[in-house]
Parts: C-alpha cells; sequence; structure tokens
C-alpha cells in the first residue's frame, strides 16, 4: 500500500473518531500519528513535531481554559444571570444572548459555550 492510500485511511479513521466523539479529542489525534509513524509514513520527528509549536500549546490552553470555566460554573451562572434580568424583553434577551455567546466562544470552545447558554 502507498503512503498515499495509508495516509487517507488513517484520516478516514480520524475523522470518523472525531465525528463519532466516543474516544476522546486528545486520544484520536495521538492515535492518527502514531498510526502514520507505525506504518513508517512519518519519522519519528515529524510524528512529534506539533508538539512543540506554540499554535498547539495555544490552543491546548483554550481547552483548559475551557474546561476550568466549566466546570467551576461560570458559564452556566452567566447565562442564568442574562435569563433572570432580561427574560421579560426577549428582543434585548437575544441581543445580550448573541453577545454573550460571541464573548465566550473567544475564550472556550464553542460546543462549551452552547451547551452552557442553551438551557
Amino acid at each position: 500500500m502507498s503512503d498515499q492510500a495509508i495516509t487517507f485511511v488513517v484520516l478516514g479513521f480520524a475523522v470518523l473518531g472525531f465525528v463519532s466523539n466516543r474516544i476522546p479529542v486528545g486520544v484520536v489525534a495521538l492515535s492518527a500519528s502514531l498510526a502514520l509513524y507505525a506504518t513508517g509514513v512519518i519519522g519519528y520527528r515529524d510524528a512529534l513535531a506539533g508538539f512543540g509549536d506554540p499554535t498547539v500549546v495555544f490552543i491546548a490552553a483554550l481547552f483548559i481554559v475551557s474546561e476550568g470555566l466549566d466546570a467551576t460554573g461560570v458559564t452556566t451562572w452567566a447565562g442564568q444571570r442574562l435569563v433572570v434580568r432580561y427574560g421579560s424583553q426577549p428582543s434585548l434577551l437575544v441581543v445580550l444572548l448573541l453577545a454573550l455567546a460571541a464573548v465566550l466562544s473567544s475564550l472556550i470552545s464553542v460546543n462549551g459555550a452552547v451547551a452552557a447558554l442553551v438551557p
């Protein structure tokens, strides 16, 4: 099997892993990298090169901040405060909810922001 075919197979399994969401995202990403290394498509330096990239560290830090805000209940509290204060004015509530979702999305993952604000 060619390197391209192996890469597409590994990519397909990674996409399925991300979409199914049964396995944590980090495990799927690491497994894809390790699978490409194990099959000889990439070397060990290439398999580990991404961990030194500042962008990867930044995104990992965003996941940590996102989980911290969600675990402490800050996002839920903010959403509840909006509903209590502006629940009688639907138009204003929608605008403020969109603004809160925009601010939260810049700090935490989109899924976490939506999950916190839907109830």
